[in-house]
This record gives structure tokens, sequence and C-alpha cells, in this order.
């Protein structure tokens, strides 16, 4: 077939296509429907005016801590302590409660520039493999160590830190080590832990 004859089917085509979409938009022969102007938002109701009663005052019982409860219950008399007589009171001990004794005093935990308290834990590994950071963390477990896995980074280059015993006291944490190298074989360090 000859190019020019190509050129022209291909011209019929189009024109033909044209016209079958433009007939409907030139011969249109439906009436133009009007749209009522007119509000179609019904009157409002006729209401009539009522009334509200005033709410009669509620009456309250009296407080627990009024005067005549207090004037009701009698005094108790009270006992005057009696001080032990020694001669020389340096040589008496300086006593201590038990539940003191048992509770070491911690230092107050210190703020990152967040206002978030900052927190220690100690670093046993860095694995490619989720596989091997779970199995080290299932040996500190058994060890009697609260461990954790932590993901860091997605696809190809993520990485998986376990963490043992993370505290907001770095000393604790920092006692901990020699215990977790004894059981497990394994020198952690102490880090800083981002939950």
């Amino acid at each position: 077939m000859k190019e020019s004859m190509k050129h022209r089917l291909v011209g019929a085509a189009v024109l033909v296509g044209l016209g079958i979409i433009a007939w409907p938009v030139v011969f249109d022969t439906t009436p133009v429907r009007e749209i009522s102007q007119r509000s179609q938002i019904p009157a409002p109701p006729a209401m009539e005016p009522f009334e509200v009663a005033e709410p009669a005052p509620v009456a309250l019982p009296p407080e627990p801590d009024s005067e005549r409860l207090r004037a009701s219950i009698p005094d108790a008399p009270a006992e005057e302590p009696v001080a032990p007589v020694v001669e020389d009171p340096a040589a008496i001990p300086k006593a201590r409660s038990p539940a003191a004794a048992a509770v070491p005093k911690v230092p107050a935990p210190t703020n990152d520039s967040q206002g978030l308290p900052e927190q220690w834990a100690l670093q046993l590994g860095v694995f490619a493999a989720r596989a091997n950071a779970l199995e080290l963390r299932e040996r500190a477990e058994k060890a009697g160590f609260h461990a954790l896995v932590q993901p860091v980074g997605k696809g190809t280059g993520a990485r998986y830190r376990v963490y043992v015993a993370p505290k907001l006291d770095r000393a604790a944490v920092a006692r901990l080590a020699p215990d977790v190298q004894r059981k497990l074989g394994i020198k952690g360090y102490v880090t800083r832990y981002y939950p």
C-alpha cells in the first residue's frame, strides 16, 4: 500500500472519530431543565416560650472534720517520752534502722538534652544475622541476666545489638561487667542505651 493511501485512511479515521464525538454535542435536542431558585428550607416551627424552675439547694452531709465531730472525740492523754540516763553521750552508738541499712543510696539519674533520664547498658555485641543476636540473648538470659536485642537500620544494612541490664545508674552497669564476663566469656562495654 502506498504511503499517501495510508495517510488518507488515517485522516479519514480521525475525522470519523471526531464526528462521533461532536455529533451529540452539536445536535443535542434534549430540553434544558430549569432549576428553581426558591429556597427548599422549610419554615421554622412555632415554639412557645417556657420557664425552667429554679433548682432546689442540695443538702450536703456535714464535713467529717467539723468542730462538732472534733468536740465529740475525747482527748487522749499525752505520754511524755522518757529519756535514758547516760553519763557519756559519745558512748551511745548511732542507731540505724534495718530498712535504712538495707537500701543502698542510688544517685539521682542525670537527664539528657531533651529532659529524659539517661540509661546505660552493657553491650555484648552487634550482629548482622538476627539469629545470632537471639542466640546470645538466650545465653545471657540462661545465665541470669536481663538481655535485649535492639535492631538498628533497615534492609541489607540492618544490624542487631545485644544489651544486658539497662539501668539508670552507670556505675551499677559497670559493676555488672565482670560477672557477665565470668559467666558468658564476653567482655562487654558500658554504653548509652536508647530504648
